[in-house]
């Protein structure tokens, strides 16, 4: 095998595959494996990831729309370990004296097998490695986590959040203490991600429905269900940055539509304001607060105004390499129009994520509980449990930043 190839084929990955004429490769031979070279691979759904590690054992991976450092090494004379997320995962390689283009790799802490064919100045990867673990040509579910968990990621994920909400009040309304309700939202955030170092603009729509939602009567003696409806559809447009020493900062644009298909779950105006991000993110995870304030700009003169500030504190905290997380985000709000015994709204929340790698593909779960600590003492939300489930999807136009 020549020093100095740019590039491996990796045709396969099997556990306890079986072949003949293996033979093992040491010293320059291994070195060459990793040096100056280019892999890509195809994740799940079709997204693809090239990684480049450099003769100095240092290197990098781009997939799933951002990058991951990598680092490399020779361990003694007879292994290859790849440094990720802290841990280095080490392979020895052979090669196939009766078809020498043809190598394969056995992961020391697992025991799998990958198939590699080597070409020269060539690179096309047909299958990575699909463990929460993560290889050479895909992230860890523990990277992939912590990436999450920072809002100024480029990484596109399409969020489906299901809401159980057991609601509360001070006997104004007779039976407020006894309503529950089933909320959807569904939020997809769609990352356009600029030159490296330059941050990332975002889209993220959020659409809520809402299964027979309790609302007062007009006679304040009891409460209506509305079935199953279409909420305001809120949107925001925002710029974003993480800093090398992990500072998080952005702005942009949040607004609301009057799209409610019941016109008492809407505010029947068109609203929008600014948005703030600040905080620090690292592999360790994320502290985060998101500040939003929207008027009303637009929309029936009868409804009353908009003129709310709302608060979202972020945040998550790695429970070591396994992609586990004890992770929440409550959104707290202020209404300027309301009296000002009832224009708070705080809940207190706690939760548990956990991302894992299903085919290739990197999936975060997470459920949350919130405890409303202050709220509207007529009728409000007491608590509220929260199932996420959110598949990571590959953002084309983001390929190769």
């Amino acid at each position: 095998m020549k020093k100095g190839f740019a590039a491996l084929l990796i045709m396969s990955v099997t556990y306890g595959a079986h072949a003949q004429n293996w033979e093992p490769i040491t010293g320059d031979e291994l070195r060459a494996v990793f040096s100056d070279t280019v892999q890509t691979a195809e994740l799940g759904g079709g997204s693809q990831a090239i990684a480049r590690y450099n003769a100095d054992g240092t290197g990098e991976l781009k997939a799933w729309g951002d990058t991951f450092p990598r680092k490399w090494k020779l361990d003694g004379n007879d292994l290859i370990c790849i440094l990720i997320d802290a841990k280095n995962e080490c392979y020895r390689v052979e090669q196939n004296s009766a078809k020498p283009e043809e190598y394969r790799g056995t992961k020391l802490s697992t025991g799998e097998i990958v198939i590699f064919t080597v070409y020269d100045q060539q690179a096309v990867v047909q299958q990575a490695a699909q463990t929460d673990a993560g290889g050479s040509t895909q992230p860890s579910a523990a990277e992939v986590a912590a990436k999450l968990a920072n809002p100024a990621n480029p990484i596109m994920t399409v969020g489906n959040n299901i809401d159980y909400v057991a609601f509360q009040g001070d006997g104004t309304i007779p039976g407020a203490d006894d309503e529950t309700a089933v909320r959807y939202l569904f939020q997809t955030t769609f990352p356009f991600k600029l030159s490296d170092g330059k941050g990332t603009m975002f889209i993220r729509p959020a659409i809520p429905v809402f299964f027979n939602e309790p609302m007062p009567n007009s006679s304040g003696t009891g409460f209506d269900t509305s079935g199953v409806e279409l909420g305001d559809i809120g949107f925001d447009v925002g710029y974003a940055n993480t800093s090398k020493t992990g500072w998080v900062y952005g702005t942009g644009l949040v607004g609301s539509l009057p799209t409610a298909t019941e016109d008492r779950l809407s505010s029947d105006k068109f609203s929008l304001g600014p948005e703030l991000l600040f905080g620090k993110a690292g592999r360790w995870g994320a502290v985060l607060g998101l500040f939003t304030h929207q008027w009303d700009v637009a929309g029936a003169s009868s409804a009353n105004d908009v003129n709310t500030t709302s608060f979202t504190y972020v945040y998550a905290f790695a429970l070591g390499s396994s992609g586990w997380q004890i992770a929440a985000a409550p959104v707290a709000s202020y209404n300027h129009e309301a009296d000002s015994d009832d224009a708070l709204t705080l809940p207190l929340g706690i939760g548990l994520a956990k991302t894992s790698i299903i085919k290739g593909r990197p999936w975060k779960f997470q459920v949350q509980y919130w405890n409303y600590v202050e709220a509207n003492d007529a009728f409000a939300p007491e608590h509220l449990l929260r199932l996420s489930v959110s598949p990571v999807i590959s953002a084309p136009w983001n390929a190769g930043r």
